[in-house]
């Protein structure tokens, strides 16, 4: 077990927690940065977060009117882009997913001004880390017309993985499949978000449908006993956000969060930001919640980070 590690957990050293390498492997990248960080580029205070948000809904409706108006546009998105980038170089993120939108990558020019400046803040600000960048299509896209113009966004190499988010059980599974082919295709790891509003049946459904490596959040397959053994049968890793399923009221507590059961139960899982910007826990504190609230031990929680390091 690292010693530093344990130490900042149990002396709930910052300091100590922030120089042991880490992963955050559910990270959507315009919404990665501090918020300290953000109000400083922007020379003015900004919003913290309700102790609660109403849903998902209500997430994107306290985003869209305390944080959003302040970084709008192509400059906006860019700006809290390298604010990402800016916190894995604070918080010694060694191996980092992040998330990038279809859309995203049009607004700030195309795939080849978009993969040059991603990989100028990567450089310049933590050029060690392994940097697996996510291509990430909204659930309620024109599945048909994107998977027309995937080919422009991942012949290129840039991207490691594919992810569907934004909502659960807006379209059935079938109609991401031709997503999903392609990813096939190119060899990218496959990942949606499923299982954090919607039911551990869900998760199952998708990963069969869908031939899914990974998950974002899966946290309600610790409700069926079945499901878990089937993640931990077939390796699949769920990449757990304990604050955003708190906040977002998916998860009662720290304490009684489901990622206890799911360890119990022998299924893998990372511990990750979600959108540090919105839930103000960058993933040092995230560690401390679960071990604060007794929900994992120290070593528990040093397997956990040790295994989103591997690769």
């Amino acid at each position: 077990m690292n010693s530093l590690f344990y130490e900042g957990l149990i002396e709930n050293d910052i300091k100590k927690l922030l120089a042991v390498p880490k992963s955050d492997l559910h990270n959507h990248s315009t919404k990665g940065c501090r918020r300290e960080w953000l109000a400083e580029q922007l020379n003015m205070d900004l919003p913290k977060p309700p102790e609660k948000f109403g849903g998902l809904d209500g997430m994107q409706e306290w985003f869209t009117r305390n944080l959003k108006p302040y970084c709008l546009g192509s400059e906006g998105i860019i700006l809290r882009w390298e604010g990402a980038f800016a916190e894995a170089k604070r918080n010694n993120i060694t191996r980092l997913a992040m998330n990038f939108g279809a859309q995203e990558i049009d607004l700030v020019g195309g795939v080849d001004t978009f993969t040059k400046m991603i990989e100028g803040f990567w450089k310049e600000y933590c050029p060690e880390t392994n940097f697996e960048p996510e291509l990430t299509y909204v659930s309620l896209c024109d599945v048909s017309k994107e998977a027309d113009r995937i080919d422009e966004y991942v012949s290129t190499g840039f991207f490691k993985s594919i992810d569907v988010c934004g909502g659960e059980n807006l379209k059935p599974f079938e109609d991401f499949l031709p997503l999903y082919k392609k990813a096939e295709q190119y060899h990218l790891i496959k990942r949606i978000h499923v299982g954090e509003s919607g039911s551990a049946e869900d998760v199952r459904r998708a990963v069969d449908v869908l031939g899914l490596d990974e998950i974002h959040h899966g946290i309600h397959a610790a409700t069926s006993k079945e499901v878990m053994k089937f993640l931990a049968k077939n390796k699949i890793i769920l990449h757990v956000c304990p604050s955003s399923n708190v906040m977002l009221g998916y998860a009662k507590s720290y304490e009684d969060h489901p990622i206890r059961t799911l360890v119990q139960n022998g299924v893998q899982v990372t511990i990750n930001t979600d959108d540090l910007l919105i839930f103000d826990s960058s993933i040092e504190n995230e560690y401390l919640l679960l071990y604060n609230s007794g929900a994992l031990s120290a070593e528990e929680l040093d397997e956990i980070r040790l295994a989103g390091l591997e690769q």
